[in-house]
């Protein structure tokens, strides 16, 4: 039996900002109808930010935890770097599924600047579909 690939975009390319200049959690329903049960499907979105800070941004799909964002602790902020988490084979579901992303601490957190502020955008899930 053939297996196809299909995608879907979660957020195009308009930023999103988590943090204290934006949302501190960003949920977003997807869907992956006709996703192969047992299918392989990655996660792959641009980042810019995530500088100041030295934690990982976890990510959840329907509330599991998926992989991480890995911070850029030093670089040049203003740069846009894509990352790709691979998704377990049981976390999507064949329809409506949800992502949340939320918004990490920095060393020099205090009271109105507790976050280090950074964007998301491209956010696309490509998933295995039954033929």
């Amino acid at each position: 039996m053939p297996v196809l690939c299909d995608f879907v975009v979660i957020q195009g390319d308009d930023n999103v900002v988590l943090g204290d200049g934006g949302v501190v959690l960003w949920e977003k329903n997807f869907n992956t109808g006709g996703r192969h049960s047992g299918g392989a499907a990655i996660l792959m979105l641009m980042v810019s930010g995530l500088t100041e800070t030295t934690s990982n941004v976890p990510v959840k799909i329907n509330n599991k935890t998926v992989g991480n964002i890995y911070n850029y602790n030093g670089a040049k902020s203003g740069h846009w770097f894509t990352q790709i988490i691979n998704i377990g084979t049981t976390v999507l579901k064949d329809g409506n599924n949800e992502i949340q992303i939320g918004a990490v601490s920095w060393p020099g957190a205090e009271s109105g600047n507790l976050y280090d502020d950074f964007a998301i955008r491209d956010v696309i899930c490509f998933f295995q579909q039954s033929s």
